[in-house]
């Protein structure tokens, strides 16, 4: 804003006299008092200018009020505009500086509709998208940053999770060990307390018959400490027989106790020495910029007649595959064609002339449909199961199951990430690593059997119960909306190179192309032609060949 501080009266400054002003005129740069204003108002040469209050002044910006109309080279007032150079010019500027530039023009003739030109609306335009992008910014990383501390604690369970496993694992074989100890403790302990009451009761007797000898020495006749000499003798045999035996037998041997730890588990000490990686995956923003240049070039883009029209596109007849109860179906950048068997629990790898390459059987009912993420991998949904799996097509092995809310249909692949259809949910969206999962687009009324596809710059995907074909931008925002009861119950979507979209539709046994822009649609293959209960659809952009997921038998086409 303009300074707040006193303005004063430029005439009366002149004259040695201190007056504040009520009015400023920008083109005398200047303020004016009430009493001035009547003079100049008056004057012949000063009544048309743009004579506005103090007030108003004091709004400006000061880089606003501070422009002079006086040229500060030559201390004249700016007379012309060269638009050459983009520069004001006072008489001597024109003279000096500018006097072999074309097309110098009046100033008073530029400034004129200033407040009302083109480019004063398109910068007031430029500033509100440049306002709606940087919020559009702001709620697009506080989404990122809300997802990354999802992540964050995901994996923050999981680590306490392996490592409450690790710890009842050894706990389990610290349990083990220990028992072998005491059963080990327990029956070394026993052989040696036998031992001992062996011991004890021997003791006994050998004590006996000592007393026996003294009784003998002092008392008993010659006859009976002769014969009572032999008892005693044999009795001590049977004892030096019984000490002897100890020592033979091993039962005074030594016993020690030996634990060996195992040798892995001091490897995880040494071998072991994280407990996993970190890393940041960086993906293209899903967050497009928007000027308004954009916007008018986006409905010239609209109005404008596409380069090819959908009257011209023809398909032609290449073969139909001997394979049944096909639901989903997509190409790989080979030209390889996957195809979904609903019935049998397999996905079927075919080559283009349709020899079959490769039979994967699905551990799971109800596969509905596939999308190529690279030369080895594949995604496929799983309906009621509520599930998509990740599949190795060289090992036929699932590298990664993702579990879904709702019943799961259509799936595709863009940029890292999987979009796919929930019953009642919308169009979802996870990383393939099965992290950052997310509700991409919300659609509480999204029915059972609906498709959807990306392309460009957009997304696109089908609602068979409510018969509709949705274009949304790659920020969610919805573009445009298709729906005419001669596209009935619309499932399998696909789009050409010129972002003409084909719909199957189910309940007419028809393919359509609609216009990229949803506003013009055409019927292009029928009953006739052999459509029959089609459900997935794909077309091979470099080719040009569509594949029709007819649930009966699948055909291939080829575009004109």
């Amino acid at each position: 804003m303009a300074s707040s501080s006193t303005v004063s009266c430029g005439v009366c400054d002149s004259q040695h006299t201190k007056t504040n002003a009520d009015y400023w005129c920008p083109e005398c740069d200047e303020g004016l008092c009430s009493q001035c204003l009547k003079y100049h108002s008056a004057s012949k040469a000063l009544r048309n200018h743009g004579v506005i209050s103090v007030d108003n002044y004091k709004q400006l910006p000061p880089s606003i009020a501070n422009i002079s109309p006086y040229c500060s080279q030559h201390d004249r007032k700016f007379q012309n505009y060269c638009p050459q150079h983009e520069y004001l010019c006072c008489p001597l500027c024109v003279q000096s500086n500018h006097a072999n530039c074309i097309g110098i023009l009046s100033l008073e003739n530029v400034i004129q509709t200033a407040k009302t030109s083109v480019l004063l609306e398109s910068l007031d335009e430029s500033l509100k998208y440049i306002k709606m992008n940087a919020e559009r910014v702001v709620k697009d990383r506080q989404q990122n940053l809300a997802e990354i501390q999802k992540q964050g604690q995901k994996f923050h369970d999981e680590i306490k999770q392996v490592r409450i496993k690790i710890n009842e694992h050894l706990d389990s074989l610290e349990q083990r060990i220990l028992q072998d100890i005491y059963a080990v403790e327990g029956k070394i302990k026993s052989q040696i307390e036998d031992l001992l009451g062996k011991l004890t009761e021997h003791t006994e007797k050998w004590n006996l018959l000592q007393t026996n000898m003294s009784a003998i020495k002092e008392y008993a006749s010659d006859l009976q400490a002769f014969l009572g000499s032999k008892m005693i003798e044999t009795e001590i045999k049977k004892h030096e027989i019984f000490m002897q035996s100890l020592f033979e037998d091993g039962g005074l041997q030594k016993i020690d106790l030996n634990c060996k730890i195992e040798d892995n588990l001091y490897n995880v000490l040494y071998t072991v020495t994280s407990f996993g990686s970190i890393s940041v995956e960086s993906s293209s923003p899903l967050m497009v910029l928007q000027t308004e240049k954009d916007k008018k070039a986006q409905i010239r883009t609209f109005h404008r007649a596409p380069p090819t029209t959908i009257n011209d596109i023809k398909l032609t007849f290449k073969r139909k595959f001997e394979f049944t109860d096909i639901t989903g179906c997509s190409f790989s950048s080979k030209g390889d064609i996957f195809l979904v068997d609903y019935a049998k629990q397999r996905l079927l790898i075919l080559k283009e002339d349709g020899t079959l390459k490769n039979d994967i059987p699905l551990s799971n009912p109800n596969p509905v449909d596939v999308t190529c993420i690279d030369d080895k991998t594949v995604a496929v949904s799983f309906l009621f199961l509520k599930q998509i799996q990740i599949i190795n097509i060289l090992t036929k092995l699932i590298k990664s199951k993702i579990k879904t809310t709702s019943y799961c249909h259509s799936i595709c692949y863009r940029d890292g990430h999987l979009f796919y259809c929930e019953t009642d949910r919308g169009i979802q969206k996870i990383h393939v690593s099965g992290n950052c999962s997310s509700t991409f687009i919300k659609d509480g009324t999204l029915s059972n059997w609906s498709f959807v596809t990306t392309s460009n710059d957009k997304i696109f995907y089908t609602n068979s119960s409510h018969h509709t074909v949705t274009c949304c931008s790659l920020t969610g925002e919805k573009m445009w909306e298709y729906k005419d009861q001669s596209v009935r119950s619309p499932r399998g979507i696909s789009l050409d190179k010129d972002s003409n979209v084909y719909i199957a539709s189910y309940g007419n046994n028809s393919i359509f192309v609609l216009l990229s822009d949803g506003k013009q649609v055409r019927k292009l293959l029928g009953k006739d032609d052999g459509i029959s209960n089609p459900y997935g659809l794909a077309f091979d952009v470099k080719k040009e060949k569509l594949i029709v997921a007819n649930y009966n038998g699948p055909i291939l086409y080829e575009r004109c």
